[in-house]
């Protein structure tokens, strides 16, 4: 009786032991190194993370990471090691292609394989669509936007870290791709930000991007600088913040007034401001909604003329609307915390 009853219960923790492990194969961390056969390369590889968040009967963000042109230290092998931390401590799926022997990760069949990849990756694992994004350093950086932004559809934000481009390497209107898309750009303040930092953001912002960026003092051309997951991961953060924000609500303009919230988006912690053009009546209210309805700010505005008054908030990573109501008229205007 006692050796059925210990049969039975070794054959029950048993089942339980195989139930365990066949979870923790389902959700523990895979690194994966493999090859198809692509055009003209009868072996094209990639590198994959998928991290122990992963869980397949969840839609998962995926970031898409386009390696260095340096073949004597980059491939998507050691781009996707380099990335791990970043990957695993964000909980994404990390796709990266190979550049192919000359380590360009944007001649044409590198680029329609990056594209085949994502097709492949969306019936391989379950992938929010909603929800990739496209990263890079140097060469990789470069392809970000040259890529990247021929392919806005398949983006919902960019990452480029130190790319390696001159004033006249990406178009304005290729700029222009970015429109009401996150870029949050990494450069390093020693790697000739004249040219490959200052123009690429300032044309962003002039295209309507919702761009975010950091300028390291003292960092060089490299991937290799201080607290980069860190950084790297407050990046990701703030692009996945404005993922799918679009564009601001237009405030409703009337001959006599226009106003607006700036900066927008606004970080968190940063001085709010109503500025405005026209004269603001005694009967002026400011009202701030979250997404969820609930009311955040309700706040009157003495009569004055034109110019601008800081909002006593301090609102946390989110999405809001800014309505303002003079007399009978209102305007709204979305703004975006990060």
């Amino acid at each position: 009786m006692k050796t059925s009853i210990m049969k039975r219960t070794f054959r029950q923790l048993l089942f339980a032991f195989t139930l365990l492990m066949s979870f923790f194969q389902l959700t523990a961390q895979t690194r994966i190194d493999a090859d198809f056969a692509f055009q003209t390369d009868p072996a094209k590889k990639y590198s994959l993370y998928i991290p122990g968040g992963y869980n397949a009967n969840t839609p998962h963000t995926m970031m898409v990471a386009l390696h260095p042109y340096n073949t004597s230290r980059w491939d998507a092998k050691a781009w996707c090691d380099t990335l791990l931390v970043f990957a695993e401590a964000n909980n994404l799926i990390l796709m990266c292609p190979d550049g192919g022997l000359d380590g360009r990760v944007d001649d044409a069949i590198d680029t329609a394989f990056t594209s085949a990849l994502m097709d492949s990756m969306a019936l391989w694992y379950n992938i929010n669509a909603a929800k990739v994004y496209c990263m890079g350093f140097s060469w990789g950086g470069r392809t970000t936007y040259s890529y990247g932004l021929r392919n806005p559809d398949k983006f919902c934000g960019y990452l480029p870290i130190g790319a390696a481009i001159s004033t006249n390497t990406i178009s304005a209107s290729l700029f222009g791709q970015a429109r009401n898309k996150g870029v949050y750009v990494v450069h390093g303040g020693s790697d000739n930000p004249n040219v490959r930092y200052w123009p690429a953001v300032n044309t962003l912002a002039d295209s309507g991007a919702i761009v975010s960026s950091i300028l390291l003092p003292g960092v060089g051309h490299t991937i290799d600088f201080a607290n980069r997951n860190a950084i790297l991961s407050t990046a990701f953060s703030w692009l996945d913040s404005v993922c799918g924000a679009g564009p601001p609500v237009a405030l409703v303009q009337a001959d006599e007034f226009h106003a607006g919230i700036f900066p927008n988006p606004v970080a968190v912690g940063q001085s709010l401001h109503l500025t405005w053009e026209g004269s603001l009546l005694a009967r002026t209210q400011i009202q701030i909604w979250d997404v969820k309805g609930s009311l955040i700010l309700n706040q009157k505005v003495e009569s004055r003329q034109e110019g601008d008054i800081e909002l006593d908030i301090n609102l946390e990573k989110g999405i809001y609307i800014v309505e303002i109501a003079v007399g009978k008229d209102n305007w709204k205007q979305k703004l975006i915390v990060y």
